[in-house]
């Protein structure tokens, strides 16, 4: 499966919104219900990178914070599959002279998995 990033723009509205359910927007700390003016403003206001498969296919979202804290997400199709760790692995690369690094809550597992694969410097909250 290949892997890429893309920044979001407008036209992606239909595509982001189709894989933010409500428990995805609550593990992300994203406003529910994602409307289409939520979707606008994730879009337009924040350094937010689609994270791509198969050329076209929009699996998750990836954001790279002024300070380098990296925020991401994949839909529940798509998790458990490698594609957070590739991606996070692509933005370091990316963004390769700035240390990346996440604020977790400590009982989000997946998370914490992905971040420790991808050698990201992680923060706690609670």
């Amino acid at each position: 499966m290949k892997v890429s990033l893309r920044r979001l723009s407008n036209k992606d509205v239909f595509h982001l919104r189709s894989i933010i359910d409500e428990d995805t927007a609550e593990k992300c700390y994203l406003e529910w219900p994602f409307t289409k003016e939520v979707a606008f403003s994730f879009i337009s206001n924040y350094n937010t990178w689609g994270i791509w498969i198969n050329n076209g296919i929009l699996a998750g979202a990836i954001e790279i914070k002024e300070d380098m804290e990296t925020a991401y997400f994949v839909s529940k199709k798509y998790r458990n599959l490698g594609i957070a760790t590739n991606a996070v692995i692509q933005c370091k690369e990316r963004f390769g002279d700035q240390q990346l690094h996440c604020v977790i809550n400590p009982d989000n597992k997946a998370s914490l998995k992905v971040a420790n694969k991808a050698n990201l410097r992680v923060s706690f909250f609670s």
